[in-house]
């Protein structure tokens, strides 16, 4: 058993050498003039996330089959949100090859595989035996990857605002050179990021709904007054403004950008709040 989780750490650490190659050839290739080049270059930066991707999928899988009372439940929910958003990143890329998109992706997958593969073992003993039995719970795990995907379509619904702010001010100032060239145009930016945030919003919302379910079942009571509780439920509803926004007052571009920022911070808070929340903070014992 031993063998086989030393095994899913070495491949979670195999999977972030390549997301780091990746972001590496990205930043090179953005360097380079000759759009030829380019290409080439982008094409193996994409090809070694899917690589890293491939390696956290086994990683994780060895973790969850060799799952014990001791595992690692934090090291395995940050390798999975890893995994997800390498996903959601690859079908967007395929979909519309934001070459650019690269460099402000591929920094926070590798920060998040990071966590799941450097951060410190948790204490020894592992979550409770209630934790244990809510992992064991298809819909406690439901919950969980739901609200994963919504983090993720809002991580490239962030990178498209950050580009989109970048792009509209180097046309405005005249100071990037030929920034066509270098970043797609503001129309396919934009919709890079409103059609993350509708897949993405569902999602969330369905893994809200199922998490609040469960917590009023066991626990009698949903508690507001948790912090990652409040914080998920203020990323959700910035979430909804912005949808709403978009479509009753036409809200694009620069002011859409600025409000996923919001709702990124909000969830990124939500997400480090973990260990101080009464429920959730019993997974990562």
């Amino acid at each position: 058993m031993e063998s086989i989780l030393a095994f899913s750490l070495l491949w979670a650490r195999v999977a972030l050498g390549l997301y780091l190659a990746g972001w590496a050839a990205a930043l090179a290739a953005s360097l380079l003039k000759d759009a030829g080049q380019q290409n080439a270059i982008f094409g193996l930066a994409r090809a070694a996330v899917a690589a890293g991707f491939l390696f956290q999928f086994v990683s994780l899988v060895e973790s969850v089959s060799s799952f014990t009372p001791q595992a690692d439940v934090y090291r395995i929910l940050t390798g999975l949100l890893a995994l997800i958003i390498a996903a959601f990143f690859l079908m967007v890329y395929r979909a519309w090859s934001p070459r650019p998109l690269s460099l402000v992706v591929l920094p926070l997958i590798c920060l998040v595989a990071g966590a799941a593969t450097l951060a410190p073992a948790t204490a020894a003993g592992g979550p409770s035996p209630m934790a244990r039995s809510l992992l064991h719970n298809g819909w406690i795990f439901l919950h969980i990857v739901l609200i994963f995907i919504g983090y993720a379509g809002l991580v490239v619904a962030v990178g498209s605002g950050l580009l989109y702010l970048i792009a509209e001010r180097g046309l405005k100032s005249k100071r990037l050179r030929a920034p066509g060239r270098v970043l797609p145009s503001l129309e396919k930016l934009d919709l890079i990021s409103y059609r993350s945030l509708l897949v993405g919003f569902p999602l969330l919302s369905a893994g809200l709904v199922i998490g609040i379910y469960w917590a009023d079942a066991l626990f009698g009571r949903v508690a507001l007054g948790d912090p990652t509780v409040l914080l998920a439920l203020l990323a959700w509803s910035i979430y909804l403004v912005l949808l709403f926004a978009r479509w009753s007052a036409g809200w694009r571009g620069r002011r859409s950008a600025y409000l996923t920022l919001v709702c990124f911070g909000l969830a990124v808070a939500g997400w480090l709040a973990n260990g101080m929340s009464q429920v959730h903070s019993m997974f990562l014992k």
